[in-house]
């Protein structure tokens, strides 16, 4: 997150009270249309709300009645209101309209009417963090919202309410609910998306078996062990599953866990040779953690995993390690299906970059990696499909040595610091991935929409299009939150006798 980013989000954060008027300017002034130019989204790097949107965008009809035909959507923007106390219905109708995140995470409870009017809301997200109560009407409303839905306030939930939000189809996060029942389970496991119980920290059996049958990737973050039933449960299943505190499995609960198909995350999992035994026969991606110790058999045993491998607490690895998870299993015979996550590696030998880059089951990640050496970027070119993330800046020569990267792709997403002629020869590579700020863009071309609330924005500087630089937004919203400040005041005086 950029300086201008934290000080926007730390600005609308102190906006306490809006009226219908106010929130209009408010979701006008943070509007970012997608612009078409030449076949392409131009897109405006100097622009900290549309940097944070990192390319999410909402497409919508260029010939709709009144829209600049340039003008194809509307870039995802961030609008954090976590201090807003109360609200009415006119001002959840205008937030509605907001294309992007919307967070309200002071809110402890809301109407059915106003849960209506958020369920209109598209484009990006919607928190509501703070909620204590949901009915189940306003839970069948929310359960039409478009975007990824934050409830993670709510203590309890009934079966009705979970029925209601059973029918969201995106990220649906319940990490306040520390115990749900088998009805409520059976609800849930109807929900379509991502569902995030992460408050959970033990399973029945019954509640294991419903949320087994869960058809989207289910996170169970707090959950520390499983009975065998639990994991027998959880060994039918097929789809993501993130198990990532579980501390300890049996032999029998790894051999049965190792009968899953799909994604199977243990982040503080103390494998052990047993499980490694286990979890190698494993068919998915695996995510394991090796901080307490990595043997070589243990090593071996993982590496013939069929699918992606995450290996985490590798802080080194030495040729030896390097020869072993190199020869990683090709899944189904086919290169490129599986690969082998390292990100935790903070440095690597050109030796054992060498190694490394012999690896051909699919992608490798070394995201921990910060720079390069000559020498070791030389070694690591020859892998087909790389990612190093974590690299920050390169010299002239590391980029020369990347830029002839002959594989399907080289991810260098975390490019910060490079020289223009560095850059120059990376963007000659198509197969290089950089950061969005360093793609090679065309000019951003600001377009208003005619007759949009753009143009109607109090405060505009006027011969513009409509958008303020940051210190002018700031001190719009300063404006906006001390409005609503007094407002609040003069209600209090207004109650007193």
């Amino acid at each position: 997150m950029t300086h201008d980013e934290r000080s926007l989000r730390r600005h609308t954060g102190t906006i306490r009270h809006l009226d219908a008027p106010r929130a209009r300017c408010l979701v006008g002034h943070f509007a970012r249309p997608v612009v078409g130019v030449d076949g392409h989204l131009a897109y405006d790097s100097s622009d900290p709300l549309s940097v944070a949107t990192r390319g999410e965008l909402t497409l919508g009809s260029a010939t709709a009645p009144g829209r600049c035909a340039a003008v194809v959507g509307q870039y995802s923007t961030h609008l954090f209101l976590h201090e807003l106390v109360r609200l009415p219905l006119s001002v959840a109708r205008e937030l509605a309209r907001h294309h992007g995140h919307l967070c309200l995470d002071r809110l402890a409870s809301i109407t059915d009417a106003v849960a209506g009017e958020l369920a209109t809301h598209n484009g990006g997200g919607l928190s509501l963090a703070n909620l204590r109560r949901l009915s189940g009407t306003a839970a069948r409303a929310l359960g039409r919202h478009s975007g990824d839905l934050a409830l993670d306030g709510l203590r309890s939930l009934a079966p009705e309410a979970a029925a209601g939000l059973s029918q969201h189809g995106c990220v649906l996060s319940l990490g306040g609910l520390k115990r749900i029942s088998p009805a409520v389970a059976a609800a849930l496991a109807l929900h379509r998306g991502d569902l995030l119980l992460d408050g959970l920290n033990r399973l029945s059996e019954r509640v294991a078996r419903h949320l087994a049958r869960h058809p989207g990737k289910l996170h169970l973050h707090a959950v520390t062990s499983l009975s065998d039933e639990a994991a027998a449960a959880f060994g039918r299943r097929t789809g993501y599953l993130c198990l990532q505190g579980v501390e300890r499995l049996s032999r029998r609960q790894a051999a049965l866990l190792s009968a899953h198909t799909g994604p199977l995350l243990f982040h503080r999992l103390d494998v052990d040779d047993v499980a490694a035994e286990c979890l190698g026969r494993h068919e998915g991606s695996l995510a394991v953690n090796l901080r307490h110790g990595c043997s070589h058999p243990r090593l071996e045993a993982l590496a013939k995993h069929r699918g992606p491998l995450l290996v985490a607490g590798l802080r080194a690895i030495d040729e030896r390690q390097a020869r072993v998870l190199a020869a990683q299993s090709k899944w189904h015979g086919f290169a490129g299906l599986s690969g082998l996550f390292l990100d935790d590696i903070e440095q690597i030998t050109p030796a054992v970059a060498a190694i490394l880059a012999t690896h051909r089951a699919g992608d490798l990640s070394l995201t921990g990696i910060p720079m390069l050496t000559e020498a070791t970027a030389r070694e690591l070119v020859g892998h087909p499909l790389l990612c190093l993330d974590g690299v920050a800046s390169v010299t002239d020569r590391v980029a020369e040595i990347l830029a002839g990267h002959s594989g399907a792709i080289l991810s260098l997403k975390g490019l910060e610091n490079l020289s223009p002629s560095g850059l120059a020869r990376l963007r000659e590579n198509p197969g290089i991935e950089l950061p969005r700020r360093l793609s090679d863009h065309p000019p951003v071309q600001r377009v208003r929409e005619p007759g949009s609330a753009l143009g109607a924005i109090p405060g505009t500087v006027p011969g513009t299009d409509g958008r303020l630089d940051t210190e002018d937004l700031i001190r719009v919203i300063a404006r906006i939150a001390a409005e609503g400040d007094a407002s609040l005041r003069s209600r209090v005086g207004d109650r007193r006798p």
